[in-house]
């Protein structure tokens, strides 16, 4: 009587375990066919939105800085020397300094850490 049990266990597991899948499959496609319409709608809908507002907010800087001139009124200097440029140098320089001590604290030995971790507590 013990096999005839088990067999019928295992069927009843099988059974079970077949239904799952064709459940999770189902939920699956409905949310991948979801993903395509959601992807869709953003490539036609919102990118060329995007990049209308883009186009407009440039248009309308280029507007206000034009009448801000008319008016009279000097555009200020930049408050670094070629900002444009040493902004970006600047931000990479940051970075770099950030990231070297990350990787130095990273890489100290354990009792390193709890040293200076009992610093910053102190």
């Amino acid at each position: 009587m013990t096999p005839t049990w088990l067999a019928a266990g295992a069927l009843g597991a099988a059974a079970i375990l077949a239904f799952a899948l064709v459940r999770t499959r189902t939920r699956l496609a409905t949310l991948e066919a979801g993903m395509r319409r959601l992807s869709q709608r953003l490539d036609t809908d919102l990118e060329p939105a995007i990049a209308e507002a883009r186009a407009d907010a440039r248009n309308a800087a280029t507007k206000a800085r034009d009448a801000a001139i008319a008016a009279g009124v000097t555009e200020p200097p930049p408050r670094l020397p070629l900002e444009p440029i040493t902004g970006r140098v600047v931000r990479a320089v940051a970075f770099g300094a950030g990231a070297r001590r990350a990787l130095a604290r990273a890489t100290a030995p354990p009792w390193a850490r709890s040293v200076r971790q009992h610093r910053r507590s102190a």
